[in-house]
């Protein structure tokens, strides 16, 4: 691959997010090395850990020994999750909080639901970002930081390929929403559908951006709360993109 430098885009998706890891681990047995990655909410945690030089195969491990009800809250009108408990979790992983610790440059996609803009952070303080970009509206306030109010990157662009477009020669993104067309039969489904049609408008261009695109087709058969589906996830993401990436060459 010479000098080429290779660019990592990686969605949001909650548990579908699993996926990236796959990839990841796919990516570490062809060694395809990254120079660049970017991410928004789940994907932004992901790409964190990856970039912090924790291997495929622990980022599973640790993400699998997460219980979302240790993120719960009592006090309803802000939020049924807490930024906070999410913060000191990740404090456990990120303990020098910086982007410039990371092993491989990071940019980390957030939505200022203030100014209704999306927000992209690469230096100074890194947990901050991370807790502002998985701040789903609806589960979780805004996050202050900087004079923003952060949530969920994945609002305005899920696949936050832009950034990178000028700092790679080569870009790989993986997308973990992929469209179905199953008839909608619950109240869950409806919003979930809902959500995927937000993610379909503002991720077009974005993945026609990227020079390949790795999108799991068999990740709409699960939920964006599979958590406990974790390592099927995982192997959803790892199969298909271990077909795409075989003997890879740029």
């Amino acid at each position: 691959m010479g000098n080429k430098r290779i660019g990592l885009t990686l969605s949001g998706g909650g548990a579908r997010a699993f996926a990236h890891v796959g990839v990841l681990k796919v990516l570490e047995e062809q060694k395809i090395e990254i120079s660049c990655i970017s991410g928004t909410s789940m994907g932004a945690i992901i790409g964190a850990f990856w970039a912090n030089g924790y291997k495929a195969e622990e980022i599973l491990q640790i993400l699998k020994k997460v219980k979302i009800r240790s993120f719960l809250q009592w006090n309803w009108s802000k939020g049924l999750l807490s930024n906070q408990k999410v913060y000191r979790f990740l404090s456990q992983y990120f303990p020098e909080n910086s982007f410039k610790k990371l092993q491989i440059p990071l940019y980390v996609s957030c939505t200022d639901i203030k100014e209704v803009k999306t927000i992209c952070f690469s230096d100074g303080k890194l947990i901050e970002p991370l807790v502002g970009s998985i701040s789903v509206p609806g589960l979780m306030m805004p996050f202050s930081f900087k004079n923003h109010q952060l949530t969920d990157g994945g609002m305005l662009e899920n696949l936050p390929s832009g950034i990178l477009k000028n700092k790679c020669d080569y870009l790989i993104g993986v997308h973990s929403n992929p469209a179905n067309k199953k008839m909608i039969r619950t109240l869950r489904q409806s919003i979930e559908k809902a959500f995927l049609i937000t993610i379909a408008n503002n991720t077009q261009n974005s993945k026609e951006i990227c020079n390949l695109l790795i999108e799991p087709s068999k990740l709409s058969n699960y939920r964006f709360s599979d958590f406990k589906k974790a390592t099927q996830l995982y192997e959803e993401g790892y199969h298909y993109s271990k077909k795409l990436l075989n003997n890879f060459e740029i």
